[in-house]
């Protein structure tokens, strides 16, 4: 086998260097960018808030009647807009704080049944858009853990959006709760795409999803899910077969995330 000439070796060296460089450029702006991101979205919530008790007001105070229906009909679209923006921008800052490392849990003693109650309840909209059913099998015996409810609920919540979304129309979305081995787990199953070898390979790459048509979309919700459940020292598992079944798993121990 020829051997590189001490040339080619440091053409490779200052490669290697430019790859490592870019890198680090890429880390650097993307730590710059985080704290502006986060103030961003904080500045935008008190506008958006006053624009959807505006379009309430006038919601509330508009006589119903045919001649009203349209102004009615743009009203209830503007407040889906603001409640989606607000959904975008509550997003936004989860990432900022979770890449930061400056994330804060509140944990508390919790019932796994009843976040599975908040989850489905919180789902209901989406069920009804896409004509999803939702299964919820809660645990029996009842079983209480440790955690910050409101992340656990968005981190379970942004999974069960996505299984809602890729879900055939008239299938049924499994959510249920179970202990184990001191480790509470809630799995969230559908029977959509499912995603493939590929996409599970490349399940932490946002940047891969953001540039695909991929079930994950861009990664946002994921990286977010995967953010809080670390943070409460849980583990999230993906287990998929394409056109079959899709099953994620999110597990936590039951004593709760241990706090500095």
């Amino acid at each position: 086998m020829p051997r590189n000439t001490p040339h080619e070796a440091a053409g490779f060296q200052d490669s290697e260097k430019k790859v490592s460089t870019r890198a680090e450029a890429a880390n650097s702006e993307r730590r710059a960018k985080d704290p502006l991101l986060a103030l961003i979205c904080h500045d935008l919530r008190a506008p958006l808030a006053a624009v959807t008790m505006g379009a309430n007001f006038v919601l509330q105070t508009t006589p119903s009647g045919p001649q009203s229906m349209r102004a009615v009909a743009i009203l209830e679209a503007m407040l889906r807009s603001c409640a989606q923006m607000d959904r975008l921008l509550r997003n936004f800052k989860d990432l900022a704080e979770i890449e930061e490392n400056s994330l804060e849990l509140r944990p508390g003693l919790h019932d796994a049944a009843e976040i599975l109650e908040l989850a489905a309840e919180a789902a209901s909209s989406a069920l009804r858009a896409m004509k999803v059913r939702l299964a919820v099998l809660k645990p029996d015996p009842r079983v209480t853990f440790r955690c910050d409810r409101d992340r656990i609920l968005r981190a379970i919540g942004h999974v069960v959006e996505n299984a809602v979304q890729h879900a055939p129309p008239g299938s049924t979305v499994t959510l249920s709760a179970s202990l184990s081995e001191g480790r509470v787990s809630f799995a969230i199953v559908d029977c959509g795409p499912g995603l493939s070898l590929e996409e599970l390979e490349n399940l932490d790459d946002r940047h891969w999803h953001a540039t695909r048509a991929s079930r994950v979309g861009a990664g946002l919700g994921l990286a977010i899910v995967r953010g809080f459940v670390l943070a409460h020292e849980g583990e999230m598992v993906v287990d998929s077969r394409p056109n079959e079944i899709t099953t994620v798993t999110l597990s936590f121990p039951s004593e709760g995330p241990s706090l500095p």
